[in-house]
């Protein structure tokens, strides 16, 4: 059995700062040493991400990016068990959501058996899952 955990976080800097790169590169070095998959999407305030692997290695994971100072109000959303890696090859994917998106997914909340959509929705101070 696979272990995945999906989760948000708010970033201290904009998309695009030179953290993001920072951010990814490491998550595909160590993710790839310790037989992490998954994939990391940016809004432009914050993270949404997926990653997967043995229980023990996906909550020790999760455990650093909860300390990392480059992000805060880290969130879990979902934790399960499944039988085969969504992100198979993928140390760590990344996607970014433009303007365009961003009002696309806000008006949208999708609820299905077995799987997850999150959509985001402008708060005061930045963005929260719907």
């Amino acid at each position: 059995m696979i272990h995945q955990m999906l989760f948000t976080s708010l970033s201290r800097h904009p998309r695009g700062h030179g953290s993001d790169i920072d951010i990814l590169s490491a998550a595909m070095t160590r993710n790839r040493q310790i037989g992490i998959t998954g994939f990391l999407l940016r809004e432009s305030t914050g993270f949404c991400q997926v990653i997967e692997g043995t229980e023990v290695a996906v909550r020790a994971l999760f455990a650093l990016i909860e300390s990392d100072p480059r992000n805060f109000c880290v969130t879990q959303h979902v934790q399960r068990d499944v039988p085969t890696r969504m992100f198979p090859g993928w140390s760590m994917a990344y996607g970014a959501l433009s303007v365009e998106d961003r009002a696309f997914l806000s008006r949208r909340k999708v609820a299905r058996s077995g799987g997850v959509v999150i959509a985001f929705r402008p708060r005061a101070a930045g963005w929260a899952p719907a």
